[in-house]
């Protein structure tokens, strides 16, 4: 049952005093019986009436630096502050086969002069390579996908679980070429697998709730080179921010001199993959660097600098409010460092020295030597204490020496917020149109040939930022720009204190084990299932204390995936995913207790169907039967139970209804169900061992022929 908030401010002195006077006959027995104003008593009613409204409004007016404190109090971070959003920009030269370097911090804007300049989070190489083919190889060999890449198909990269990939990728290099040491940032656009299941989607590798420690469901080998002669490339020279093609990311690769006009290969291998479900790849961007709305601005000053002076000038009064420079209201977002060169409190000049500063949420909990101060965005300010509640500063005069050292970011918020560029989008098959959130992450579709269009982003830099100086160059945006937001007010972070008091920390019952593993962060969890009492070591024995939980990962679930050549019927978690959940619940563990993380268990299952006569949709049937079995959609739509148990009746129902649904009136006389190699049982309900879920699944249909003739029994 949902319960209104709770507000204390919700009775008037009209509403407490008819309250008050409605019990008074009934709490003096009727003796009370002049309820008029002239009644003495009728006045200290409305005295008390009137303080008891005083005290319940104070009551309902809570102070921010009380939300500060319960939050503290309860271990949950306090209101979060400004953020800045983060998309991916592809770099194009305006000169078609140019070569360039973008430093670190440069500008580009969609709309210049309106603060909505994004800032690349590091120095980028724009070499003249674009990429013109792909091919796989999979148990029947080599195959070009490049076609797939273009139209938006998406390109399983690996073949069956547990077995190698490899993938070879054609780049074409134009102009003069690129020298040794040339870093090339290539975008690589995973598919998130469709279908239900628990949790968030892995956040890609450019965000910055990225997880970086979850190990690789893959060790990935990457060579470069001419075609039909690669070499491997050093450990050093790969900077992989897929996590072993676990997720969408940006992979640096500093590659050899190449010349210009020739045709190069990017080979991409690795002998036994781990991967639960083969990783399907949408899109292929060279050139390609995270940005960020945020400008860092790095500020030093002597005494006579104009924020220095704030504090030189001023007396050591307490409530210290100081502006920064650069048009800081407004965007301020961050404080990453604030240091001044302060004296003793005796005010000894030769005693004088640095010292750091630190951002707070509010002053209320530091004391009278802490150096902390607050950011006002609205303002552009900081805030610093009155000697009681933080220290006030003092800096000493040095001459012409530096007395002030910040860094700060500027900008921020939800108007960095927008969706990939419409050239982008454009170029996009009506099949990811159809999914926005896919259609938001695929890059631009190369074309054999042909030259890569301008973007829509003008680069807002100084000419110093580009080598050569001043290089024309335009930008486009991948991916949508997402996470810019205002800082979080109180009212708001009561809100989220109230939803993260919900959220499960501490692994206690075996609901708590599984909610803690659906919610691993880094890693694809579609189910999970505690057994208590159930130790690997001793299986068959109940072990005190001990809690094996099962995992079974996302894999694609989308309709036509289970005839599909990459299709995962019995998903089974990488290595990496079983130690990220093994850690998270080995971090929640109660004392003594032994927590274990394990793949789910299978168990052969043979369904036969028995019909009236032969149909030509017997693959109905079989196609039904396994989705109604399946471990991810199954049984009531969210997986098979485990231990579930499997009952003639209902699976009879099943293959009825995918008969009608086809319009095929064929009867269906009984369906029988077998575990392992054991006989079939028509009638009586075939229970499963607990934490077991059915498969691999063996459909057979058996024709009841007239009468006289052999029976026909067919494999689905």
């Amino acid at each position: 049952m949902t319960l209104a908030p709770l507000r204390l401010d919700d009775l008037s002195w009209a509403d407490l005093v008819d309250a008050v006077r409605s019990r008074i006959p009934a709490e003096s027995a009727g003796r009370w019986t002049l309820h008029a104003p002239v009644d003495p008593g009728m006045t200290l009613l409305d005295l008390q009436a009137y303080l008891l409204e005083q005290q319940i409004y104070r009551l309902d007016q809570v102070p921010d630096a009380v939300v500060h404190a319960v939050l503290r109090l309860l271990g949950v971070p306090g209101p979060a502050p400004a953020t800045a959003a983060v998309t991916v920009l592809q770099v194009v030269p305006e000169e078609p086969g140019a070569r360039l370097r973008i430093r670190e911090g440069a500008s580009f804007g969609r709309e210049p002069g309106r603060g909505s300049d994004f800032r690349l989070d590091k120095d980028l190489d724009v070499l003249p390579v674009r990429v013109s083919g792909l091919s796989v190889r999979d148990a029947s060999g080599e195959r070009d996908r490049t076609a797939d890449l273009a139209t938006g198909r998406p390109v399983p990269l690996a073949g069956a679980p547990g077995g190698p990939a490899w993938v070879r990728v054609r780049l074409s290099v134009s102009g003069d070429g690129f020298p040794d040491g040339g870093t090339l940032a290539l975008l690589v656009t995973l598919e998130e697998p469709a279908g239900p299941w628990t949790g968030s989607p892995a956040p890609e590798g450019w965000s910055a709730r990225a997880v970086p420690d979850v190990p690789p469901p893959a060790r990935l080998h990457w060579s470069y080179g001419p075609v039909g002669d690669v070499r491997a490339l050093p450990a050093g020279a790969v900077v992989d921010g897929t996590g072993g093609l676990r997720r969408s990311g940006l992979v640096r690769l500093t590659l050899p001199a190449t010349a210009g006009g020739t045709e190069r290969e990017l080979l991409l291998d690795t002998p036994a993959a781990t991967f639960a479900a083969p990783p399907r790849l949408l899109g292929l961007a060279p050139n390609t660097v995270p940005a960020h709305h945020a400008r860092r601005v790095r500020l030093e000053e002597g005494p006579d600098g104009p924020v220095a002076r704030r504090f030189v000038d001023r007396p050591r009064l307490p409530g210290l409010v100081v502006a920064l420079p650069e048009d800081a209201a407004g965007r301020l977002i961050d404080v990453g460092r604030f240091t001044l060169w302060e004296t003793d409190d005796d005010g000894d000049a030769g005693d004088a020295r640095a010292h750091d500063w630190t951002a707070v949420p509010d002053l209320a909990f530091s004391g009278p030597l802490d150096r902390v101060f607050t950011v006002d965005r609205a303002f552009g300010a900081l805030r610093f204490g009155d000697g009681l509640t933080g220290r006030i500063p003092r800096v000493g005069r040095t001459g012409s020496a530096t007395v002030l050292w910040a860094e700060y970011r500027l900008g921020g918020g939800p108007s960095g917020n927008g969706g990939a560029d419409p050239a982008v989008r454009a170029a996009l098959p009506a099949a990811l149109l159809a999914f926005p959130a896919l259609a938001g992450f695929a890059g631009p579709r190369p074309v054999a040939g042909a030259q890569s269009p301008p973007g829509d982003w003008v680069f807002t830099g100084v000419p110093e930022d580009t080598e050569p100086p001043g290089a024309p160059c335009t930008a486009r945006a991948l991916v949508p720009s997402v996470g810019g937001a205002e800082p979080e007010s109180p009212a708001a972070a009561r809100r989220r204190a109230a939803v993260a008091l919900g959220v499960v920390t501490r692994a206690v019952t075996a609901a708590d084990h599984e909610e803690l593993a659906l919610s691993t962060p880094g890693v694809a969890v579609a189910r999970a299932h505690a057994l208590v009492g159930v130790h690997p070591a001793h299986p068959g024995r109940r072990v005190p204390g001990a809690v094996t939980t099962l995992v079974v990962p996302r894999v694609p679930r989308a309709p036509g995936d289970g005839a599909a050549p990459d299709a995962v019927p019995l998903p089974v978690p990488d290595p990496g995913a079983l130690s990220a959940v093994r850690a998270r619940l080995e971090a929640a563990r109660l004392l003594g207790a032994g927590v274990f993380v394990a793949p789910p268990r299978y168990r052969p299952v043979r369904v036969r169907v028995t019909l009236a006569a032969d149909t030509a949709r017997r693959h109905l049937l079989d196609a039904a039967l396994r989705r109604h079995l399946d471990p991810l959609v199954g049984g009531d739509g969210t997986g098979w139970p485990f231990g579930g148990v499997l009952r003639p009746s209902a699976l009879q129902r099943t293959a009825e209804r995918a008969l009608e649904a086809a319009g095929d009136r064929t009867p269906v006389r009984a369906v029988a169900v077998a575990l392992d190699e054991g006989p079939y049982e028509s009638c009586g309900d075939v229970p499963l061992r607990p934490g077991e879920l059915p498969g691999p699944v063996e459909v057979l249909v058996c024709a009841t022929p007239p009468s006289g003739a052999v029976p026909r029994e067919v494999r689905a």
